[in-house]
């Protein structure tokens, strides 16, 4: 186990520039032509007649009463706390600047806080059943960023004689699954909060909560860091439409170390 998970010592890494990852997929409000960390946002106040805020395009959520199970956000009628989004936009440290003005009624965050009227944060991974329940029928959940390899972990439960796949918190050694990182800030590339600061402040500001559903604050922080992920978990809710990662032809870069392997049986 990593020692930022048994010590307070933990810390948060902002990306240094916008330009860190290639947009997959920019959410169509406004002008969104470069990512941003909500963390430390570095959005223009007004371009033109837009105001700009720094959104969290993650969805991840926390079920206090079920912490061992995915949940989806209450933003969109699920039981789960949002980790990042809502009102803990700024604990995320991945992002859109989006002119929150062109978000349709309706289709933005309406909690007040940091998050207030961005568009509603989705997982691509999710099935249609979910995708429905949170942006709505007939919409679409795009992932925005691609992943790249220091994405990808070998898991050799997987195939036939294992498959590399994009890593998530899980994965973090001494969490129970494939024990290949320690979500530092050098680990991966489009990691969710590196470090793990922002589920530190997201236990911190959930003590009494936390302690009236009968967890633990490491308990929670550990279900916390579970819930971490890469960016193909992270979307934006859109009206229908071909998302260009869903393509059948695309593949991704944990898919393409799978065929230069020749490992069999990935998908």
């Amino acid at each position: 186990m990593p020692s930022w998970l048994t010590t307070a010592a933990l810390y948060v890494s902002a990306f240094a520039t916008a330009a860190v990852f290639a947009t997959a997929c920019d959410p169509s409000y406004g002008i969104t032509t470069f990512r941003c960390d909500p963390s430390s946002p570095d959005c223009p106040t007004k371009y033109g007649t837009g105001t700009y805020v720094c959104c969290s395009d993650d969805p991840a959520a926390l079920d206090l009463s079920d912490p061992d199970m995915a949940a989806l956000p209450n933003y969109g009628g699920g039981s789960g706390i949002p980790l990042f989004a809502a009102a803990n936009n700024n604990l995320s440290s991945s992002g859109f600047c989006i002119d929150t003005g062109q978000v349709p009624p309706g289709a933005g965050i309406e909690e007040p806080g940091a998050g207030l009227g961005c568009p509603l944060p989705c997982n691509p991974t999710w099935d249609s059943a979910d995708i429905s329940a949170v942006c709505g029928a007939g919409t679409s959940c795009c992932a925005s960023v691609e992943i790249e390899e220091a994405d990808c972990g070998f898991d050799p439960s997987l195939g036939d004689a294992g498959c590399w796949r994009p890593v998530t918190g899980g994965d973090i050694e001494g969490l129970g699954g494939i024990d290949v990182s320690d979500w530092s800030a050098s680990d991966h590339v489009t990691h969710q909060d590196p470090g793990g600061g922002g589920c530190q402040e997201f236990v911190t500001a959930q003590a009494a909560a936390i302690s009236g559903a009968g967890l633990s604050s490491q308990k929670a922080l550990f279900a916390c860091f579970r819930q971490l992920s890469v960016a193909d978990q992270r979307g934006f809710c859109q009206g229908a439409m071909d998302c260009p990662l869903a393509n059948p032809a695309y593949r991704d870069a944990c898919e393409q170390k799978n065929d230069e392997q020749g490992l069999t049986g990935c998908g």
